[in-house]
């Protein structure tokens, strides 16, 4: 039986991973699965700051830890996170969960905007 799916009027942070082509990259990798949990909470705790069109500020989530971590875009994403510039430096396209969280922050924008790319 060939199912089509409904694509979601408006998109939140719980349904976005089933939706985003950016969290498909990360199955297969070992800390994927954490990574996009992670992004999740972060998406759903609204911790996620647009500073500039190119930068992003991420607030820690309370009582796990107290450190803001930067993500920028500027061709490619970078994060200031340790996980980011040690483990992840060794991946084709070195991500981590801040990075992630950002993606997913900037798919549910442009989804809920009417644009359903994801």
């Amino acid at each position: 039986m060939n199912e089509e799916y409904i694509k979601p009027k408006t998109m939140n942070p719980k349904w976005i991973v089933h939706w985003s082509t950016s969290s498909k990259k990360l199955e297969g990798i070992k800390q994927g699965k954490a990574i996009i949990t992670k992004a999740q909470k972060l998406n759903e705790l609204g911790l996620i700051e647009q500073v500039s069109d190119y930068t992003f500020k991420i607030k820690p989530i309370p009582g796990y830890n107290k450190t803001n971590y930067c993500v920028t875009n500027h061709n490619e994403y970078k994060c200031n996170c340790q996980f980011y510039n040690t483990i992840s430096k060794l991946w084709e396209e070195p991500s981590c969960s801040h990075i992630q969280a950002v993606k997913f922050y900037l798919e549910i924008k442009q989804w809920n905007k009417g644009g359903t790319k994801c």
